[in-house]
């Protein structure tokens, strides 16, 4: 891959939306976690926990079957699980 090819790869990726940001004492999400909840009026702010959160967007995404919903599902999903549960 040519030089010219990479740099245009690399001006396409919003690398911001990747960024975390603390919500509250609780949770940690990314802009684009966050930006997702809120087109959907679920405001992560109000919640303690992931899976409060994961709960509230299941029932949403089963109505809307939205894909960006569904990636921060799997996204927030496997974080608390990792996060959650004993191994």
């Amino acid at each position: 891959m040519n030089n010219s090819k990479i740099e245009s790869l690399l001006n396409d990726i919003n690398i911001d939306q990747y960024k975390t940001q603390k919500v509250n004492d609780y949770i940690t999400l990314t802009n684009y976690q966050i930006e997702v909840l809120k087109r959907f009026d679920i405001d992560p702010s109000l919640y303690t926990k992931l899976k409060d959160i994961i709960y509230v967007a299941e029932e949403i995404y089963e109505e809307t079957l939205d894909e960006d919903l569904n990636i921060v599902l799997d996204e927030l999903s496997e974080r608390n699980y990792y996060e959650n549960t004993n191994k």
